[in-house]
């Protein structure tokens, strides 16, 4: 496999969309999205969503005429799919036409010219059509979704959460998910260590609640930053900005005018998250994005609400696992970061987070090449997770799953090409831990190592493959392609 993005001479192309309902205007077409009316939030919107995801085309849902919730509220899923990925393409501005592993090339190269892009500050902004208080507030009447069949309770998903740190004034975007309780109150799920945490600590140790408002629907490129991995300090918003060409225009919130909203917003919940010792509710459980309800449920502080704000007839998006974003993946980060410790000859990479797989392509030009890149890839923040690492060679697709498995059991001696790593960060979450480790909050795993790669020091006696070389398949498909397509 050989990836020539360089050479085919293409730029970022960023958009700059509005709201999320520009986008949605945008990729009103055939294939791209479909309108639902009358789907249940009791499973029935995370059945749908469950089913397109997986099918080609895979276009985004846009669910209206919801039973048993105030007509004009809607939810929006599916917003980006890997089966899809022209929608997730001309988000990030990449160019439509390449492939997968070009796509992901494309954007590890960007990250490097990467150039934060400040929000702007306005008064006042759609997000504040209606503005709801104390009493007045009602979350009964939004579309709290139950996705999947054994969750403990009703769902907001694909948030961006604005919090700001008490000491450096640092403002933090991050995406959690909360369950509904009554009327005004809610119980929300932050994983340990995630900048979140870390601020709602601060104020906790304190003796205070933590202000943090919930953005339920937003243009995409704020989702984005908030679901990514920013180092700390490093503002999502100013992310946000650079992913889209032009700054996001945030407004003041009305309980809290020191946390900026983005004035475009759909629906903005300003809530204070109580600290431990208050009142809790079960949280949980939950289908994890490994695909295994592996968190389980337990008390969590409540999370009170003391205002929503929201557009008419507005659009909540959710998203739990069916979040599918090649270019939002780890995989581009790991790369940058690879490039960052001067690995040399990585071709490709594809990091299959759900089950829990990365594996690099490269071009060995030195002993213990595959090694090296295997533990560098450990080594940063993107790619801290994986249980199994496979390097396979250059001529290997790390998207095609077959070739990469022929790699495996024809090139990989397990005597002397496979390796165990111990004490492994991991999570709560991990379906694997068992529970006793759990229990004592140890979080650690291993990590094989597969080198899958031809042995570097007697490659060149290493059988040929078979098949046909790409310059051979190329004057075959222009000679007789028409034939083999008609």
């Amino acid at each position: 496999m050989t990836i020539a993005i360089k050479e085919l001479g293409k730029t970022r192309e960023t958009r700059a969309f509005r709201d999320l309902r520009e986008f949605l205007a945008a990729i009103d077409q055939p294939g791209q999205l479909k309108r639902i009316d009358g789907a249940h939030w009791d499973l029935e919107i995370g059945a749908l969503t469950h089913v397109v995801s997986h099918r080609k085309p895979s276009p985004a849902l846009l669910f209206d005429n919801i039973p048993d919730v105030k007509p004009g509220w809607r939810v929006l899923t599916n917003m980006t799919n890997l089966a899809d990925t022209w929608r997730e393409r001309i988000i990030y501005g990449c160019p439509p036409s390449v492939s997968d592993a070009e796509a992901v090339e494309f954007w590890k190269e960007e990250l490097k010219r990467f150039s934060p892009l400040p929000p702007i500050h306005v008064s006042d902004g759609p997000v504040k059509e209606n503005v709801r208080l104390g009493e007045d507030v009602d979350l009964l009447e939004l579309p709290w979704v139950r996705w999947h069949e054994l969750d403990g309770g009703r769902y907001m998903c694909a948030t961006s959460c604005v919090t700001r740190d008490p000491d450096s004034g640092y403002v933090n975007l991050g995406s959690y998910r909360f369950m509904l309780v009554d009327h005004n109150t809610i119980v929300v799920h932050i994983a340990a260590g995630h900048h979140g945490d870390v601020i709602r600590k601060k104020y906790w140790d304190q003796g205070k609640p933590c202000p943090m408002q919930i953005v339920l629907g937003q243009e995409p490129s704020i989702f984005i930053a908030a679901a990514g991995n920013s180092p700390w300090g490093e503002p999502e918003y100013d992310l946000a900005g650079w992913i889209r060409g032009e700054p996001v225009e945030i407004t003041p919130g009305v309980v809290y005018p020191d946390l900026p909203i983005p004035a475009t917003a759909e629906v903005v919940l300003e809530v204070d998250m109580l600290p431990p010792g208050s009142d809790t509710a079960v949280e949980g459980p939950f289908a994890e994005a490994t695909g295994y309800y592996g968190g389980g449920a337990h008390p969590s502080p409540l999370v009170k609400v003391r205002s929503i704000l929201h557009r008419d007839n507005p659009i909540v998006q959710g998203s739990p696992i069916f979040f599918h974003d090649l270019l939002g993946s780890r995989t581009p980060r790991v790369w940058s970061e690879l490039d960052r410790l001067g690995v040399p000859g990585i071709v490709g990479m594809n990091y299959r987070g759900g089950s829990g797989t990365l594996i690099i392509s490269l071009k060995q030009s030195f002993p213990g090449h595959p090694m090296r890149a295997a533990l560098g890839a450990m080594g940063g923040t993107a790619g801290q997770h994986p249980r199994f690492i496979i390097v396979v060679d250059e001529d290997i697709d790390p998207y095609d799953l077959g070739q990469v498995l022929w790699a495996v059991g024809t090139r990989c001696e397990p005597a002397e090409q496979l390796d165990i790593v111990r004490r492994i960060s991991s999570f709560r979450i991990d379906p694997r831990m068992a529970p006793d480790k759990r229990e004592a909050g140890d979080y650690t795993c291993s990590t094989a190592i597969i080198d899958a790669c031809r042995p570097y020091h007697w490659r060149d006696k290493f059988p040929p493959a078979t098949g046909i070389t790409p310059e051979l398949r190329h004057t075959t498909e222009a000679k007789w392609g028409a034939v083999l397509d008609a």
